[in-house]
């Protein structure tokens, strides 16, 4: 099995995880990691008009940061050197790899990088550090870096991967490395998600580049109850008894909740505690809600519980207002409908993504027409001091954002979910290039879609799905379906089970799936697939799709296969959107491990080298012919949490096996040798677990492309 981002280095990449999961985890403290990092000097000037490259001050620092409270840290991997040239920190989405950043540099005097500030290009880094220190100070800035004076702190490559692609991801980290080959101490910090920390690891192996590797963890349960403590008194709330009581008994509920492991990470997790301290109320607090919640729900559904009872509360505070202003105006109206939950998120969208509260708002009909303007002046006078919302003064302006991770997806997954604002949240998403989705926003929409997803809306989710994933984690995604029927599951897997899932039922498959960045992606569909966009590079890694047609959608697609996986990629037609200019670059260990087909494919010369025929058609009896057939009924069936993996019968008889005798013969063969049998109402073909055992067959390996499993029953299928 290839792992997201493993690529050639896969097999090291899994021996590495297993070394690690043997040796149990090695936690470590951040003073321990930074221990041969001394506190440095600024010594240059840097462009103010730049902000990319920064020094962090105390203003920043105070705003962003306040005061760090510090999360577990996991030892990953390193080579045993003194002071490697690379730090390299990786953590699943929003864990707080900022905040950390930021406090590197405002303790050490190290240059911040906003990556993502700047789309990259080729020798960016050069470029974007002459246009920070000017042209006559480069060789004095390097000269710094290699003598262990200045060191650099270079945040989010994963955001800067979703705008740059992995290709200009691969260029920075080759001008990063020529010009600090020489540096005999560590000259910089490098953040990301896990994926991209993956990808950067490999670059690192390839070309001997010396680096230690650590997993930012959740914070211990004591850390994250500093955490809430220090929100809290960010916002001027002083710490009392009544406070810490407050805060004990949150935690012991969400303790009865969970099982210890759950409440930990939940507990742990950054955007959880913002939630958590944004919820406090001497009157009202989150622990009464919490006593009323039943055991085993999901994260989710607590954490939605707890921005529901923030929106309750705040339309509490505006009726008062409301009723406060009216009153003046002696007139009386039924407030029965006037700020609900819709309400306040229609207008925080608008005023967050569009700066105009009106946008989505709507009054109710009991408020008169007349006293419209009036009603819009509260509206004007709260919203700003919602919990949701967080306010900053630059330069004399005051600017409106998020509280927090959780509350923008929350919102964000709200609007993608309602028909009437979805179009406008993809818009502005589309033009966002520096928003990188939580590993809450799929969870949110799940609930609020009802586990219903559109095509479009598959890469964010996808990349919300896959921020879930530590260390020794892979994330697939798999689409199979007609349009009468069609499902999109994103699974999440370690070395031995499935950790994670999430199953979706796609409602306008005639629309076209879309996606952007993708690996270990399984897509059977009748109908389009549409590939990335205009704002980014495309990449496909060993992954299988089988479509009516392609339409290729970016300036730059990467095509990669590399064992033990394969990547194959069949339509009938290919096509290119009208204003895009493809250009096709290809990487592969083994040229076999790529097959592309098209009725069209001439036009496409790049890919003209690696056109091979549907081997999901084929009519022939060998293994590679036996073993794709029974990875497509694999792939298709649903992996359900209650029942065992299964799809609808006739699905299967049209879709994947039709009219070929030949996957008619072997569809048998796996009814009649158990593994595959009917269920009691005769409309679905289910998979027994058991019989896999039988013949060492490897479900999810099958299903992410790892065939060898199947040697022993295609034996059987032969006899």
């Amino acid at each position: 099995m290839v792992c997201e981002g493993f690529d050639m280095i896969g097999l090291w990449q899994y021996n590495l995880n297993k070394k690690i999961a043997d040796e149990g985890e090695n936690i470590v403290t951040l003073d321990s990691i930074l221990v041969h990092i001394n506190i440095k000097d600024r010594k240059f000037e840097l462009n103010s008009e730049y902000s990319t490259i920064r020094y962090i001050n105390k203003e920043e620092y105070t705003k962003d940061v306040y005061s760090y409270v510090e999360p577990e840290f996991h030892e990953s991997y390193h080579k045993s050197e003194f002071s490697p040239r690379f730090i390299l920190f990786s953590a699943p989405g929003a864990t707080g790899k900022s905040a950390l950043a930021k406090h590197i540099c405002y303790k050490k005097n190290g240059i911040y990088w906003d990556l993502p500030e700047n789309k990259i290009a080729e020798y960016s880094f050069q470029g974007a550090i002459s246009k920070a220190v000017g042209f006559g100070e480069m060789s004095n800035f390097i000269k710094s870096i290699e003598d262990g004076n200045t060191f650099l702190v270079i945040d989010a490559f994963d955001e800067a991967e979703a705008g740059s692609g992995r290709s200009g991801i691969e260029f920075f980290l080759r001008d990063l490395n020529a010009v600090t080959e020489k540096c005999k101490n560590t000259c910089a910090i490098l953040m990301a998600r896990t994926e991209s920390a993956l990808f950067i690891k490999e670059y690192f192996e390839k070309n001997n580049v010396k680096y230690k590797h650590y997993e930012v963890g959740y914070f211990p349960e004591y850390n994250s109850k500093t955490y809430i403590e220090n929100r809290l008194r960010k916002g001027k709330i002083e710490i009392s008894p009544v406070v810490k009581e407050c805060i004990d008994e949150q935690f012991k509920e969400i303790h009865r909740i969970f099982p210890d492991k759950n409440a930990k990470e939940f507990l742990g997790y950054a955007p959880v505690l913002d939630a958590l301290a944004a919820s406090y109320s001497e009157e009202r607090n989150t622990a009464n809600l919490l006593k009323n919640t039943v055991s085993g729900e999901k994260n989710c559904q607590l954490m939605v519980k707890i921005l529901d009872h923030l929106l309750d509360r705040e339309r509490d505070k505006f009726i008062k207002a409301l009723n406060s202003k009216f009153s003046e105006l002696k007139i009386t109206i039924n407030i029965e409908n006037l700020y609900k939950k819709e309400e306040q998120i229609n207008r925080i969208i608008g005023k967050l993504l569009f700066d105009d509260v009106t946008f989505f708002g709507y009054i109710d009909d009991a408020v008169p027409t007349e006293y419209c303007d009036e009603y819009l002046e509260v509206v004007n006078t709260q919203l700003p001091q919602h919990p949701f919302i967080f306010s900053k003064e630059e330069k004399g302006s005051i600017y409106y954002e998020f509280t927090g991770p959780a509350f923008r997806d929350y919102a964000i997954a709200f609007g993608l979910a309602n028909e009437e604002l979805h179009d406008f949240v993809r818009e502005f998403l589309a033009d966002n290039r520096k928003y990188c989705p939580s590993q809450m926003l799929i969870e949110f929409y799940e609930l609020f879609s009802n586990k219903r997803i559109t095509g479009k809306d598959i890469p964010l989710m996808y990349n919300s799905f896959k921020a879930h994933a530590r260390l020794g984690e892979s994330a697939f995604l798999n689409i199979s379906g007609t349009e009468k029927e069609c499902y999109v599951e994103f699974v999440l897997s370690g070395e031995k089970e499935t950790t994670l899932l999430s199953e979706f039922l796609l409602t306008d498959l005639s629309e076209g799936v879309y996606i952007n960045q993708v690996s270990n992606c399984y897509i059977d569909i009748t109908g389009k697939v549409y590939v990335g966009n205009q704002n980014g590079e495309a990449r496909i890694n060993n992954s299988i799709i089988m479509c009516d047609e392609i339409i290729w959608g970016s300036e730059q697609v990467l095509i990669e296969a590399y064992s033990p996986g394969v990547c194959n990629i069949f339509a009938n037609t290919f096509n290119t959107l009208s204003d895009a200019t493809c250009r096709f670059e290809i990487k592969c260990d083994k040229k076999d491990n790529l097959k592309i087909s098209a009725n069209n494919i001439g036009s496409y010369y790049k890919l003209l080298a690696y056109k091979g025929d549907n081997s999901f058609e084929l009519e022939s009896d060998d293994f590679e012919s036996f073993a794709n057939v029974v990875r497509r009924i694999f792939s298709c069936l649903r992996s359900h949490s209650k029942d065992t993996p299964a799809r609808k019968m006739d699905f299967i008889d049209n879709r994947i096996i039709g009219f070929s005798d030949k996957k008619k013969n072997i569809l048998n063969f796996l009814l009649e040798c158990g593994i595959l049998y009917n269920d009691e109402q005769d409309w679905l073909y289910k998979l027994d677990t058991d019989k896999l055992s039988q013949f060492s067959i490897m479900w999810n390996n099958v299903r992410n492309g790892d065939l060898s499993s199947l040697e022993k029953l295609y034996l059987e299928y032969v006899k």
